[in-house]
């Protein structure tokens, strides 16, 4: 019986603790850029990969293909966001790349990410930290299923930072 509720009780403060990390980061994105949580997503996934197409970047970020063209006009509009030339061999898909404003708020946005994430894992010390690294390495792919959730869960990361081939999501089989 003990174990049952030490399980709940790990399910719990795991639970609590995932919602603060998310209230968190979504509070820094909109005081450092003003933001909101699709934006803030499609503006580091066009950082990250310069010359997306407006389907790929629906796909990352969940949303529907008439809302992302949506936020991307609002982008467009706000200076961050520029349209190419077409894309994937299709003159009607447009290939997205930010601007210099664009630039700022990309990283401004990876910064406010970390800056969470940082106050929360530098309670740990090295060991800790590298233990957690495991577990979390072990814990992730269980939550994420195969397909466009394995780029939706990434859609705020800081691809520069990932270490491709000790990803846990981009690993899975």
């Amino acid at each position: 019986m003990t174990r049952d509720l030490e399980k709940l009780r790990l399910e719990n403060i795991l639970g609590a603790m995932s919602l603060a990390l998310v209230d968190k980061m979504e509070k820094a994105f909109g005081t450092e850029t003003g933001l909101g949580p699709s934006a803030v997503a499609a503006v580091i996934q066009i950082g990250s990969n310069p010359g997306l197409s407006i389907e790929t970047l629906r796909r990352f970020i969940a949303l529907t293909h008439s809302a992302t063209v949506r936020l991307v006009d609002h982008l467009v509009e706000q200076g961050l966001v520029l349209r190419g030339e077409g894309t994937e061999g299709d003159r009607r898909s447009k290939a997205l790349r930010l601007t210099d404003k664009g630039d700022d708020v990309f990283g401004r946005n990876l910064a406010a990410r970390r800056g969470v994430i940082e106050r929360a894992v530098g309670a740990l010390n090295p060991e800790e930290t590298l233990s957690l690294g495991q577990l979390v390495e072990k814990l992730l792919p269980a939550l994420v299923d195969m397909g466009d959730d394995q780029n939706v869960v990434c859609r705020v990361c800081d691809e520069a930072a990932c270490v491709r081939e000790r990803c846990p999501i981009s690993h899975m089989a």
